[in-house]
């Protein structure tokens, strides 16, 4: 039934219909499909999605105040205020200070349901760079991350480190036993068409040339990974892992040969992490790595910092560095930003959380 001259904050003609919401009842308008929550009703219902919170109140987290809003509160008629749903993530919704009365427009509902979420996210995501963090990266040249924390345990991506460590290991046993799995595992120029090419196309991604080889790529292998696997799933990260290395030995095969055809031996899985590099950058636009600029360290944007990495692979390419797989690196990722692209609509549907942060409305402090 309706409720009777009852009128949408929003549309003010029209009816407001109760209507059931998680484990209560709100009013909504049946045309912009808002919703009205009454005093305590909405701090219950974000309690409702969140199991792990007993108790919420959206008051105590709002951000800016916005000063009055256009809309008026059908209880009091009077004036709403207007609020950011919280400091660094501002949408804008519209609170009565007299009733406590909440409306919300349809896109801004799914937003306030996470706001516990996201307020957690945001901290993470604005935390300061310190000694500590700095002191790290002028040791190692290694960058620090600042994402969202992984629902589950990335056991794909522990399992590839730990292949990758153990394949290293057997080879330092000996200088023999390095030597045949080189030749065995890694790509090799002279075999292209041959029936092992299309095993090393696989195994070369598991072999690393020295320690630092090794610690490099791991390293950036832990820190992407593991939120790219939250967000595929083990099988699907895992196909799209091994296939960009796949395509990034297929690149440094190609250019090799169009270059004049010297001789190859292609090993390590910084193709394979090039790819996850590309995905991360459409997914996870709103993380950060930071770079050292000499001794300044600085927050980058994805975008900033696979922009100088991919900078640095093009010289290497062009002043002819032949030490390192440039053309590998440059496939692996220009897969991965084809195929981050085309499953775009696909994880941030799955991951709601990956799409809010992604939005407008997120205010990031780099």
């Amino acid at each position: 039934m309706p409720l009777r001259k009852a009128h949408c904050p929003c549309c003010l003609t029209r009816t407001l219909y109760e209507v059931p919401f998680q484990s209560g009842r709100v009013f909504q308008c049946r045309s912009c499909e808002g919703m009205w929550f009454e005093d305590r009703q909405l701090n219950q219902a974000i309690s409702d999605t969140h199991p792990d919170i007993d108790q919420h109140c959206h008051v105590s987290h709002l951000g800016e105040h916005l000063g009055a809003s256009q809309r008026v509160c059908w209880h009091c008629q009077a004036p709403m205020e207007h609020y950011h749903l919280l400091p660094d993530y501002q949408v804008e919704i519209d609170r009565c200070a007299s009733c406590d009365g909440v409306w919300l427009d349809h896109d801004e509902v799914d937003q306030v349901m996470h706001s516990p979420k996201l307020k957690d996210a945001m901290q993470m995501l604005n935390a300061t760079l310190n000694w500590r963090s700095w002191l790290f990266e002028f040791m190692t040249r290694m960058p620090v991350e600042f994402n969202i924390k992984t629902r589950r345990t990335p056991w794909v991506t522990y399992s590839l480190i730990g292949l990758c460590v153990l394949v290293f290991l057997l080879g330092q046993s000996s200088a023999q036993v390095e030597v045949v799995l080189m030749l065995l595992l890694g790509v090799q120029s002279d075999l292209v068409g041959q029936p092992p090419m299309l095993w090393q196309l696989l195994s070369y991604q598991f072999v690393h040339g020295g320690w630092m080889h090794l610690l490099g790529n791991m390293y950036f292998l832990w820190i992407i990974g593991d939120n790219i696997e939250d967000v595929l799933g083990p099988w699907r990260y895992l196909g799209l892992y091994l296939l960009g290395g796949v395509i990034a030995a297929l690149a440094e095969l190609l250019v090799t040969s169009w270059l004049g055809g010297r001789d190859l031996l292609l090993v390590g899985a910084s193709g394979s992490i090039a790819t996850l590099f590309g995905l991360y950058l459409i997914w996870f636009r709103y993380s950060s790595l930071s770079f050292l600029f000499v001794v300044w360290q600085k927050k980058l944007a994805p975008h900033w910092f696979f922009l100088i990495w991919s900078g640095m692979n093009i010289f290497g390419m062009m002043v002819g560095d032949t030490n390192v797989a440039y053309a590998a690196h440059l496939g692996g990722f220009a897969f991965g930003l084809l195929a981050g692209l085309a499953l775009q609509d696909r994880v941030e549907a799955a991951n709601p959380l990956v799409r809010m942060l992604n939005a407008p409305e997120a205010r990031l402090r780099r």
